[in-house]
Protein backbone atom coordinates (compact mmCIF):
# COMPACT_ATOMS: atom_id res chain seq x y z
CA UNK A 1 0.00 0.00 0.00
CA UNK A 2 1.25 3.75 -0.72
CA UNK A 3 0.91 5.63 1.96
CA UNK A 4 0.28 8.74 0.65
CA UNK A 5 -2.76 6.88 -0.51
CA UNK A 6 -3.80 5.95 2.50
CA UNK A 7 -2.48 9.98 3.94
CA UNK A 8 -5.11 11.29 1.04
CA UNK A 9 -8.17 9.16 1.62
CA UNK A 10 -7.88 9.79 5.26
CA UNK A 11 -8.03 13.76 4.39
CA UNK A 12 -11.24 12.80 2.64
CA UNK A 13 -12.67 11.29 5.78
CA UNK A 14 -12.13 7.46 4.63
CA UNK A 15 -10.55 4.94 7.10
CA UNK A 16 -9.40 2.31 5.72
CA UNK A 17 -8.23 -1.36 7.22
CA UNK A 18 -4.75 -1.46 8.50
CA UNK A 19 -3.35 -4.90 6.78
CA UNK A 20 0.00 -4.53 4.84
CA UNK A 21 0.37 -7.73 2.39
CA UNK A 22 3.08 -6.09 -0.25
CA UNK A 23 5.64 -8.50 1.12
CA UNK A 24 3.33 -11.65 0.04
CA UNK A 25 2.40 -9.72 -3.17
CA UNK A 26 5.87 -9.24 -3.84
CA UNK A 27 6.85 -13.25 -3.40
CA UNK A 28 3.57 -14.04 -5.55
CA UNK A 29 4.50 -11.94 -8.44
CA UNK A 30 8.34 -13.31 -8.75
CA UNK A 31 7.23 -16.87 -8.42
CA UNK A 32 4.06 -16.21 -11.00
CA UNK A 33 7.19 -14.58 -13.33
CA UNK A 34 9.58 -17.37 -12.78
CA UNK A 35 12.22 -15.55 -10.96
CA UNK A 36 12.91 -15.32 -7.22
CA UNK A 37 15.45 -13.13 -5.85
CA UNK A 38 17.65 -15.56 -3.78
CA UNK A 39 16.55 -18.50 -5.25
CA UNK A 40 16.93 -18.64 -9.07
CA UNK A 41 19.32 -15.99 -8.30
CA UNK A 42 22.21 -17.49 -6.37
CA UNK A 43 25.83 -17.96 -5.54
CA UNK A 44 28.29 -20.66 -5.04
CA UNK A 45 31.47 -20.92 -3.12
CA UNK A 46 34.39 -22.16 -5.19
CA UNK A 47 36.67 -22.68 -2.51
CA UNK A 48 38.59 -19.27 -3.48
CA UNK A 49 35.75 -16.74 -3.84
CA UNK A 50 31.56 -17.29 -4.53
CA UNK A 51 30.21 -16.67 -8.26
CA UNK A 52 26.75 -16.20 -9.33
CA UNK A 53 24.71 -19.15 -10.36
CA UNK A 54 21.47 -19.22 -12.38
CA UNK A 55 18.99 -21.97 -11.49
CA UNK A 56 16.41 -22.50 -14.37
CA UNK A 57 12.73 -21.97 -14.16
CA UNK A 58 9.66 -24.72 -15.06
CA UNK A 59 7.31 -22.36 -14.40
CA UNK A 60 5.00 -23.80 -12.75
CA UNK A 61 2.99 -21.60 -10.94
CA UNK A 62 1.94 -19.20 -13.97
CA UNK A 63 0.90 -23.05 -15.29
CA UNK A 64 -1.04 -23.49 -12.44
CA UNK A 65 -3.20 -19.95 -12.91
CA UNK A 66 -3.69 -20.35 -16.25
CA UNK A 67 -5.26 -23.75 -16.08
CA UNK A 68 -7.38 -22.90 -13.32
CA UNK A 69 -8.82 -19.58 -15.37
CA UNK A 70 -9.11 -22.06 -18.99
CA UNK A 71 -11.16 -24.65 -16.80
CA UNK A 72 -13.04 -21.55 -14.70
CA UNK A 73 -13.76 -18.69 -17.31
CA UNK A 74 -13.62 -19.59 -20.79
CA UNK A 75 -15.76 -18.97 -24.14
CA UNK A 76 -17.90 -21.70 -22.94
CA UNK A 77 -19.03 -20.13 -20.22
CA UNK A 78 -22.81 -18.81 -20.41
CA UNK A 79 -23.89 -15.71 -18.52
CA UNK A 80 -27.66 -15.65 -19.13
CA UNK A 81 -30.80 -13.57 -18.40
CA UNK A 82 -34.30 -14.34 -18.13
CA UNK A 83 -35.23 -11.69 -20.71
CA UNK A 84 -35.09 -11.98 -24.27
CA UNK A 85 -33.78 -7.87 -24.55
CA UNK A 86 -32.15 -7.79 -21.57
CA UNK A 87 -30.22 -10.83 -22.83
CA UNK A 88 -29.34 -9.15 -26.46
CA UNK A 89 -28.19 -6.57 -24.49
CA UNK A 90 -25.97 -7.91 -21.98
CA UNK A 91 -24.26 -10.36 -24.61
CA UNK A 92 -23.89 -6.80 -26.62
CA UNK A 93 -21.83 -5.10 -23.82
CA UNK A 94 -20.55 -8.44 -22.21
CA UNK A 95 -18.63 -8.61 -26.00
CA UNK A 96 -17.75 -4.16 -25.54
CA UNK A 97 -15.67 -4.73 -22.52
CA UNK A 98 -13.98 -7.62 -24.06
CA UNK A 99 -15.17 -10.02 -20.71
CA UNK A 100 -14.12 -13.05 -22.29
CA UNK A 101 -10.54 -12.21 -22.91
CA UNK A 102 -9.77 -9.55 -20.47
CA UNK A 103 -12.31 -11.84 -17.69
CA UNK A 104 -9.97 -15.02 -18.09
CA UNK A 105 -6.98 -13.17 -18.19
CA UNK A 106 -7.38 -10.92 -14.69
CA UNK A 107 -8.53 -14.45 -13.25
CA UNK A 108 -5.48 -16.11 -13.75
CA UNK A 109 -3.93 -13.13 -12.63
CA UNK A 110 -6.01 -13.27 -9.47
CA UNK A 111 -5.37 -16.67 -8.58
CA UNK A 112 -1.76 -15.52 -8.74
CA UNK A 113 -1.80 -12.15 -6.73
CA UNK A 114 -4.75 -13.35 -4.68
CA UNK A 115 -7.48 -11.47 -5.71
CA UNK A 116 -9.00 -9.44 -8.28
CA UNK A 117 -11.44 -7.26 -9.47
CA UNK A 118 -14.01 -6.26 -11.64
CA UNK A 119 -15.06 -2.54 -12.00
CA UNK A 120 -18.26 -1.34 -13.97
CA UNK A 121 -18.42 2.16 -15.40
CA UNK A 122 -19.26 4.73 -18.01
CA UNK A 123 -16.99 6.53 -19.81
CA UNK A 124 -18.92 9.50 -21.11
CA UNK A 125 -19.53 7.03 -24.71
CA UNK A 126 -20.11 3.33 -23.07
CA UNK A 127 -20.64 1.07 -20.62
CA UNK A 128 -16.82 0.22 -19.66
CA UNK A 129 -15.20 -2.25 -17.21
CA UNK A 130 -11.85 -2.00 -15.08
CA UNK A 131 -10.05 -5.72 -14.86
CA UNK A 132 -7.58 -4.71 -11.58
CA UNK A 133 -5.69 -6.69 -9.20
CA UNK A 134 -5.50 -6.36 -5.38
CA UNK A 135 -1.97 -4.91 -5.60
CA UNK A 136 -4.24 -1.42 -6.11
CA UNK A 137 -6.57 -2.12 -3.64
CA UNK A 138 -7.28 -0.56 0.06
CA UNK A 139 -10.35 -2.22 1.71
CA UNK A 140 -12.78 0.23 3.79
CA UNK A 141 -15.30 -2.11 5.33
CA UNK A 142 -15.43 -6.13 5.41
CA UNK A 143 -18.17 -7.80 7.01
CA UNK A 144 -19.09 -11.55 6.66
CA UNK A 145 -16.43 -12.34 4.41
CA UNK A 146 -17.23 -9.84 1.82
CA UNK A 147 -15.53 -6.75 0.49
CA UNK A 148 -18.47 -4.22 0.83
CA UNK A 149 -16.78 -0.60 0.55
CA UNK A 150 -13.45 -0.29 -1.22
CA UNK A 151 -11.45 2.27 -2.80
CA UNK A 152 -8.69 1.79 -5.50
CA UNK A 153 -5.81 3.58 -6.53
CA UNK A 154 -3.66 4.03 -10.42
CA UNK A 155 -1.83 5.66 -12.19
CA UNK A 156 -3.88 7.02 -15.11
CA UNK A 157 -2.40 9.22 -17.85
CA UNK A 158 -4.86 12.39 -18.66
CA UNK A 159 -3.34 14.95 -21.35
CA UNK A 160 -0.07 13.57 -21.65
CA UNK A 161 0.47 13.94 -17.65
CA UNK A 162 0.53 11.14 -15.82
CA UNK A 163 -1.98 11.41 -12.37
CA UNK A 164 -3.02 9.17 -9.57
CA UNK A 165 -6.56 8.28 -9.92
CA UNK A 166 -8.53 6.85 -6.68
CA UNK A 167 -11.59 6.01 -6.96
CA UNK A 168 -13.88 4.95 -3.64
CA UNK A 169 -16.98 2.75 -3.44
CA UNK A 170 -18.98 3.71 -0.19
CA UNK A 171 -22.41 3.53 1.06
CA UNK A 172 -24.49 6.30 2.01
CA UNK A 173 -26.61 6.68 5.38
CA UNK A 174 -29.22 5.10 3.27
CA UNK A 175 -27.47 2.13 2.13
CA UNK A 176 -26.98 2.93 -1.76
CA UNK A 177 -23.70 2.67 -2.98
CA UNK A 178 -21.54 6.39 -3.49
CA UNK A 179 -18.92 6.76 -6.07
CA UNK A 180 -16.29 9.30 -5.75
CA UNK A 181 -13.13 9.89 -8.08
CA UNK A 182 -10.33 11.73 -7.42
CA UNK A 183 -7.84 12.74 -9.80
CA UNK A 184 -4.71 13.61 -7.75
CA UNK A 185 -0.67 15.02 -8.84
CA UNK A 186 2.65 14.30 -6.88
CA UNK A 187 3.95 17.27 -4.76
CA UNK A 188 6.62 17.06 -2.10
CA UNK A 189 6.04 13.46 -1.82
CA UNK A 190 2.27 14.64 -1.44
CA UNK A 191 -1.24 13.75 -3.30
CA UNK A 192 -2.86 16.90 -4.16
CA UNK A 193 -6.12 16.20 -5.99
CA UNK A 194 -6.91 18.64 -8.89
CA UNK A 195 -9.27 21.71 -8.81
CA UNK A 196 -12.88 21.25 -10.27
CA UNK A 197 -11.74 23.16 -13.70
CA UNK A 198 -9.38 20.01 -14.38
CA UNK A 199 -12.54 17.98 -13.98
CA UNK A 200 -14.29 19.84 -16.55
CA UNK A 201 -11.98 20.44 -18.94
CA UNK A 202 -11.52 15.97 -19.43
CA UNK A 203 -15.48 15.43 -18.56
CA UNK A 204 -14.61 13.57 -15.56
CA UNK A 205 -17.94 12.81 -12.82
CA UNK A 206 -16.46 13.33 -9.52
CA UNK A 207 -19.36 11.82 -7.87
CA UNK A 208 -21.75 8.85 -9.16
CA UNK A 209 -24.75 8.49 -6.65
CA UNK A 210 -25.72 4.84 -7.90
CA UNK A 211 -29.39 4.49 -6.27
CA UNK A 212 -28.19 0.49 -5.92
CA UNK A 213 -27.80 -1.16 -2.63
CA UNK A 214 -25.23 -3.19 -4.83
CA UNK A 215 -21.69 -2.20 -5.62
CA UNK A 216 -20.44 -1.63 -8.99
CA UNK A 217 -16.91 -3.90 -8.57
CA UNK A 218 -17.04 -7.62 -7.61
CA UNK A 219 -13.96 -9.37 -6.31
CA UNK A 220 -13.06 -12.25 -7.71
CA UNK A 221 -10.15 -15.06 -6.04
CA UNK A 222 -9.47 -18.62 -5.30
CA UNK A 223 -11.87 -20.00 -2.60
CA UNK A 224 -8.94 -20.96 0.02
CA UNK A 225 -8.66 -19.53 3.63
CA UNK A 226 -6.43 -17.10 4.74
CA UNK A 227 -4.55 -19.02 6.97
CA UNK A 228 -2.56 -15.34 8.30
CA UNK A 229 -5.63 -13.89 9.22
CA UNK A 230 -9.11 -15.79 9.15
CA UNK A 231 -10.83 -12.15 8.46
CA UNK A 232 -8.74 -10.44 6.25
CA UNK A 233 -10.37 -8.91 2.99
CA UNK A 234 -7.11 -9.65 0.86
CA UNK A 235 -7.40 -12.66 -1.16
CA UNK A 236 -4.59 -15.84 -0.88
CA UNK A 237 -2.50 -16.87 -3.42
CA UNK A 238 -3.72 -20.47 -5.17
CA UNK A 239 -0.06 -21.34 -4.51
CA UNK A 240 0.50 -19.75 -1.12
CA UNK A 241 1.05 -22.98 0.18
CA UNK A 242 2.57 -24.54 -2.64
CA UNK A 243 6.16 -22.87 -2.66
CA UNK A 244 8.16 -25.49 -1.43
CA UNK A 245 7.15 -27.49 -4.22
CA UNK A 246 7.73 -25.28 -6.41
CA UNK A 247 11.12 -24.66 -5.52
CA UNK A 248 12.23 -28.58 -5.56
CA UNK A 249 10.45 -28.87 -8.83
CA UNK A 250 12.49 -25.86 -10.40
CA UNK A 251 15.87 -27.68 -8.16
CA UNK A 252 14.90 -30.84 -10.62
CA UNK A 253 14.38 -29.25 -13.77
CA UNK A 254 17.82 -27.71 -13.39
CA UNK A 255 19.31 -30.55 -12.42
CA UNK A 256 17.67 -31.95 -15.41
CA UNK A 257 19.20 -29.18 -17.60
CA UNK A 258 22.87 -29.69 -15.76
CA UNK A 259 22.41 -33.37 -16.38
CA UNK A 260 23.15 -32.93 -19.78
CA UNK A 261 25.33 -30.18 -19.92
CA UNK A 262 27.96 -32.04 -17.57
CA UNK A 263 27.42 -35.12 -19.08
CA UNK A 264 28.09 -34.57 -22.02
CA UNK A 265 30.79 -36.35 -24.21
CA UNK A 266 34.06 -34.90 -23.90
CA UNK A 267 37.84 -35.81 -25.66
CA UNK A 268 40.72 -35.38 -23.44
CA UNK A 269 43.73 -34.37 -25.73
CA UNK A 270 47.59 -33.91 -25.17
CA UNK A 271 48.96 -30.06 -25.85
CA UNK A 272 51.10 -32.18 -28.69
CA UNK A 273 48.21 -33.12 -30.01
CA UNK A 274 46.50 -29.61 -30.41
CA UNK A 275 49.06 -27.97 -31.56
CA UNK A 276 50.04 -29.80 -33.92
CA UNK A 277 49.22 -27.32 -37.32
CA UNK A 278 51.85 -24.66 -37.78
CA UNK A 279 50.67 -21.22 -39.02
CA UNK A 280 52.54 -19.31 -42.31
CA UNK A 281 55.04 -17.86 -40.01
CA UNK A 282 55.67 -21.01 -39.11
CA UNK A 283 53.93 -21.01 -35.03
CA UNK A 284 52.25 -23.48 -33.50
CA UNK A 285 48.51 -23.16 -33.86
CA UNK A 286 45.72 -25.22 -32.16
CA UNK A 287 43.78 -27.95 -34.54
CA UNK A 288 40.57 -28.13 -32.71
CA UNK A 289 38.25 -25.14 -32.49
CA UNK A 290 39.02 -22.96 -28.98
CA UNK A 291 35.48 -22.56 -28.54
CA UNK A 292 34.62 -26.29 -29.20
CA UNK A 293 33.16 -27.81 -25.89
CA UNK A 294 34.10 -31.26 -26.65
CA UNK A 295 37.88 -31.13 -26.58
CA UNK A 296 39.83 -30.52 -23.43
CA UNK A 297 43.91 -29.87 -23.85
CA UNK A 298 45.96 -31.38 -21.16
CA UNK A 299 49.54 -31.50 -20.11
CA UNK A 300 51.30 -33.77 -22.03
CA UNK A 301 52.26 -36.85 -19.83
CA UNK A 302 54.07 -39.87 -21.39
CA UNK A 303 51.72 -42.29 -19.58
CA UNK A 304 48.38 -41.23 -20.84
CA UNK A 305 46.95 -41.96 -24.41
CA UNK A 306 47.16 -39.12 -26.89
CA UNK A 307 43.46 -38.69 -26.84
CA UNK A 308 41.42 -39.71 -24.48
CA UNK A 309 37.26 -40.05 -24.14
CA UNK A 310 34.99 -39.61 -21.33
CA UNK A 311 31.53 -40.95 -22.42
CA UNK A 312 29.66 -40.35 -18.83
CA UNK A 313 26.26 -42.18 -17.94
CA UNK A 314 23.05 -39.89 -17.94
CA UNK A 315 20.83 -40.08 -15.18
CA UNK A 316 17.53 -39.76 -17.61
CA UNK A 317 14.87 -42.39 -15.63
CA UNK A 318 15.85 -41.03 -12.26
CA UNK A 319 15.40 -37.49 -12.97
CA UNK A 320 12.29 -38.19 -15.07
CA UNK A 321 10.98 -39.72 -12.38
CA UNK A 322 11.92 -37.13 -9.77
CA UNK A 323 10.56 -34.42 -11.85
CA UNK A 324 7.24 -36.20 -11.97
CA UNK A 325 7.43 -36.66 -8.18
CA UNK A 326 6.91 -33.06 -7.73
CA UNK A 327 4.63 -32.53 -10.44
CA UNK A 328 2.37 -35.04 -8.41
CA UNK A 329 3.04 -32.55 -5.32
CA UNK A 330 2.25 -29.52 -7.57
CA UNK A 331 -0.61 -30.55 -8.41
CA UNK A 332 -2.10 -31.90 -4.86
CA UNK A 333 -1.03 -28.73 -3.55
CA UNK A 334 -2.77 -26.56 -6.00
CA UNK A 335 -6.35 -28.47 -6.25
CA UNK A 336 -5.86 -30.54 -9.51
CA UNK A 337 -5.53 -33.96 -7.64
CA UNK A 338 -2.76 -35.94 -7.31
CA UNK A 339 -2.18 -36.63 -11.18
CA UNK A 340 -2.99 -33.48 -12.52
CA UNK A 341 0.20 -33.22 -14.63
CA UNK A 342 2.54 -35.40 -16.51
CA UNK A 343 6.21 -35.08 -17.66
CA UNK A 344 6.70 -36.24 -21.00
CA UNK A 345 9.13 -35.89 -23.56
CA UNK A 346 10.73 -32.84 -21.83
CA UNK A 347 7.01 -31.11 -21.76
CA UNK A 348 4.77 -30.89 -19.50
CA UNK A 349 1.27 -31.75 -20.04
CA UNK A 350 -2.07 -31.52 -18.19
CA UNK A 351 -3.20 -35.42 -17.91
CA UNK A 352 -6.85 -34.39 -18.97
CA UNK A 353 -7.59 -38.40 -18.67
CA UNK A 354 -7.12 -38.41 -14.94
CA UNK A 355 -8.92 -35.22 -14.57
CA UNK A 356 -12.15 -36.61 -15.91
CA UNK A 357 -12.25 -39.41 -13.51
CA UNK A 358 -10.52 -36.96 -10.11
CA UNK A 359 -13.36 -36.30 -7.55
CA UNK A 360 -10.99 -33.90 -5.76
CA UNK A 361 -10.72 -31.99 -8.83
CA UNK A 362 -14.36 -32.24 -9.02
CA UNK A 363 -15.00 -30.76 -5.68
CA UNK A 364 -12.55 -27.84 -6.43
CA UNK A 365 -13.66 -27.16 -9.47
CA UNK A 366 -17.19 -26.57 -7.73
CA UNK A 367 -15.60 -24.65 -4.60
CA UNK A 368 -13.95 -22.49 -6.80
CA UNK A 369 -16.94 -21.41 -9.26
CA UNK A 370 -19.65 -20.65 -5.51
CA UNK A 371 -17.44 -17.87 -5.25
CA UNK A 372 -17.04 -16.89 -9.30
CA UNK A 373 -20.64 -17.62 -9.64
CA UNK A 374 -21.77 -14.80 -7.41
CA UNK A 375 -18.88 -12.14 -8.75
CA UNK A 376 -20.26 -13.02 -12.36
CA UNK A 377 -24.09 -12.51 -11.68
CA UNK A 378 -23.18 -9.46 -9.99
CA UNK A 379 -20.86 -8.07 -12.61
CA UNK A 380 -23.70 -8.66 -15.07
CA UNK A 381 -26.27 -6.95 -13.10
CA UNK A 382 -24.31 -4.05 -12.88
CA UNK A 383 -23.27 -4.15 -16.51
CA UNK A 384 -26.99 -3.60 -17.68
CA UNK A 385 -27.04 -0.89 -15.18
CA UNK A 386 -24.66 1.30 -16.87
CA UNK A 387 -26.28 0.40 -19.94
CA UNK A 388 -29.77 1.01 -19.39
CA UNK A 389 -29.44 4.54 -17.00
CA UNK A 390 -26.62 5.77 -19.15
CA UNK A 391 -26.85 3.98 -22.23
CA UNK A 392 -30.20 4.42 -22.84
CA UNK A 393 -31.41 1.10 -23.24
CA UNK A 394 -34.60 1.28 -21.87
CA UNK A 395 -35.71 -2.23 -22.76
CA UNK A 396 -33.29 -3.67 -20.01
CA UNK A 397 -35.03 -5.38 -17.05
CA UNK A 398 -32.70 -5.15 -14.45
CA UNK A 399 -34.81 -7.51 -12.75
CA UNK A 400 -34.00 -10.01 -14.37
CA UNK A 401 -32.42 -13.31 -13.40
CA UNK A 402 -28.69 -14.05 -13.80
CA UNK A 403 -27.67 -17.29 -13.89
CA UNK A 404 -23.74 -18.54 -15.21
CA UNK A 405 -23.52 -22.19 -17.33
CA UNK A 406 -19.93 -23.38 -16.50
CA UNK A 407 -17.99 -25.43 -18.59
CA UNK A 408 -17.79 -28.56 -17.37
CA UNK A 409 -17.13 -30.60 -20.54
CA UNK A 410 -13.46 -30.95 -18.78
CA UNK A 411 -14.91 -33.02 -15.61
CA UNK A 412 -18.46 -33.96 -16.69
CA UNK A 413 -18.96 -36.45 -19.32
CA UNK A 414 -21.56 -34.57 -21.43
CA UNK A 415 -22.30 -37.29 -23.81
CA UNK A 416 -23.22 -39.23 -20.90
CA UNK A 417 -25.25 -37.08 -19.46
CA UNK A 418 -27.34 -36.10 -22.28
CA UNK A 419 -27.84 -40.32 -23.00
CA UNK A 420 -28.64 -40.97 -19.52
CA UNK A 421 -31.51 -37.97 -19.78
CA UNK A 422 -33.07 -39.16 -22.93
CA UNK A 423 -32.98 -42.46 -21.24
CA UNK A 424 -34.89 -41.41 -18.60
CA UNK A 425 -37.27 -39.22 -20.70
CA UNK A 426 -38.41 -41.83 -23.14
CA UNK A 427 -39.40 -44.26 -20.03
CA UNK A 428 -41.39 -41.33 -18.39
CA UNK A 429 -38.94 -40.61 -15.34
CA UNK A 430 -38.20 -36.96 -15.90
CA UNK A 431 -40.52 -34.75 -17.76
CA UNK A 432 -39.38 -33.11 -20.94
CA UNK A 433 -38.74 -29.87 -18.84
CA UNK A 434 -36.68 -31.59 -16.29
CA UNK A 435 -34.77 -32.91 -19.86
CA UNK A 436 -33.76 -29.35 -20.69
CA UNK A 437 -32.34 -28.99 -17.32
CA UNK A 438 -29.78 -31.37 -17.39
CA UNK A 439 -28.59 -31.24 -21.16
CA UNK A 440 -28.96 -27.81 -21.99
CA UNK A 441 -28.48 -26.48 -18.40
CA UNK A 442 -31.35 -23.86 -18.10
CA UNK A 443 -32.99 -22.85 -15.02
CA UNK A 444 -36.58 -23.50 -14.61
CA UNK A 445 -38.26 -20.59 -16.18
CA UNK A 446 -36.07 -21.09 -18.88
CA UNK A 447 -37.00 -25.09 -19.31
CA UNK A 448 -40.57 -23.90 -19.30
CA UNK A 449 -40.20 -21.30 -21.94
CA UNK A 450 -37.95 -23.12 -23.64
CA UNK A 451 -40.08 -26.80 -23.55
CA UNK A 452 -43.32 -24.21 -24.58
CA UNK A 453 -41.97 -22.49 -27.24
CA UNK A 454 -40.42 -26.39 -28.78
CA UNK A 455 -44.44 -27.33 -28.11
CA UNK A 456 -45.46 -24.69 -30.56
CA UNK A 457 -43.05 -24.75 -33.06
CA UNK A 458 -44.15 -28.46 -33.35
CA UNK A 459 -47.82 -27.73 -33.55
CA UNK A 460 -47.30 -24.77 -35.96
CA UNK A 461 -45.62 -27.57 -37.95
CA UNK A 462 -47.82 -30.33 -37.86
CA UNK A 463 -50.70 -27.69 -39.11
CA UNK A 464 -48.51 -26.49 -42.04
CA UNK A 465 -47.88 -30.33 -42.92
CA UNK A 466 -51.67 -30.91 -42.70
CA UNK A 467 -52.43 -27.55 -44.58
CA UNK A 468 -49.50 -28.84 -47.38
CA UNK A 469 -51.33 -32.25 -47.85
CA UNK A 470 -54.99 -31.10 -48.06
CA UNK A 471 -54.91 -30.80 -52.23
CA UNK A 472 -53.13 -33.68 -52.53
CA UNK A 473 -56.04 -35.81 -50.94
CA UNK A 474 -58.87 -33.48 -52.84
CA UNK A 475 -56.77 -34.87 -55.74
Amino acid sequence: MDNRVIDFLKSKSISIIDEDISTKLRVWEQWYKGKVDGFHDYKVYQGKREQKRERLSLNMPQRVCQDWADLLLNEKVEINADDEKTQAALDRVLSQVNFYVRGNNLLERSFAFGSGFFIQYYDGEKTNQKYITQDFLYPITYDSGALTEAAFASSKIIGGREYTYIETHTRDEHGFYVIDNFICTLKRNKLIEVGSDFYEQYNIQQKLETGRTEPCFQQIRPNVANKDNFNSPFGTSIFNGAIDCFKACDTVFDAYYKEFKLGQKRLFVKDGVTTFNFDEEGKKVPVFDPNDEVFYSMPDDDNSKAIEESNMQLRVDELDKGLQTQLNLISQSCGFGSNGYKWDNGNVTTATQIISENSKMFRTVKKHEILLNNALIAMAKSLLYFEKQFGGHSEINENSEITINFDDSIIEDTAEIKRQALTDYTAGIISKTEYFRQVYKLNDAQALDFARKMAEELEAEGNMSSYEEKPELEE
